[in-house]
């Protein structure tokens, strides 16, 4: 029951601080473009920041 608890509250924390965008991403390119290798995570992270810089949306600052 503690290790479904700690599991649970892991995958919330990976949520909600965006560690599991790589995931995601490496998930979606498998089952979207077989064909293509994945942009490594450092790569992915920098590409997502600068979007985020290029595209500030509803953030404050």
């Amino acid at each position: 029951m503690l290790r479904r608890a700690w599991r649970r509250l892991a995958w919330y924390v990976n949520g909600v601080t965006g560690q599991s965008r790589y995931a995601s991403y490496l998930e979606h390119e498998r089952a979207v473009h077989p064909d293509r290798s994945p942009m490594s995570e450092r790569d992915f992270w920098r590409r997502h920041y600068a979007d985020q810089d290029a595209n500030p949306g509803a953030r404050c600052c």
